[in-house]
């Protein structure tokens, strides 16, 4: 399977998950849940992609099944919670950043950190703890087929 139709389905599959638990606690599709679902489809699809070109490469060293099951799910979890919290930075920080300073002063650096941490938690543990139970079904799956079918 090649790099960008794992990575598409990927973040297919991913955007839906997000959209039914949205539904599935009773909350409407509004402009902004859909804008979270679209973040999460983004994210994973770039993050789809990462994870499968560094687990190719990782398998080049370690060809074994569990390996390769474990380079997958670990690169596949980080690289789709990185992707997608480095799209939650950049919209935080382009709200935020008519409130910042100009230039790159010391206030404007703290201001950048403090930015990136407020959106790391809160993407952690507004978005990401939630998904985390029924996520987990889905990366062992790609994993096990990557680890039995060299994608």
């Amino acid at each position: 399977m090649g790099i960008l139709r794992f990575a598409i389905l990927w973040g297919l599959a991913i955007a839906a998950l997000v959209a039914l638990l949205t539904l599935g606690r009773g909350q409407a599709m509004t402009v902004r849940s859909l804008t979270v679902i679209a973040y999460f489809g983004f994210g994973s699809v770039a993050g789809g992609a990462l994870a499968l070109l560094a687990a190719r490469l990782a398998a080049r060293f370690r060809p074994e099944p569990s390996a390769r099951f474990a380079a997958m799910l670990l690169f596949l979890t980080l690289a789709t919670a990185g992707a997608t919290a480095l799209i939650f930075y950049v919209d935080f920080r382009a709200y935020y950043a008519q409130w910042h300073d100009s230039g790159l002063t010391l206030g404007h650096v703290v201001e950048i950190l403090f930015t990136g941490a407020s959106s790391a938690y809160i993407y952690t543990v507004q978005s990401a703890r939630p998904l985390l139970p029924f996520v987990l079904p889905l990366a062992l799956a790609a994993a096990l087929l990557f680890a039995k079918r060299r994608l």
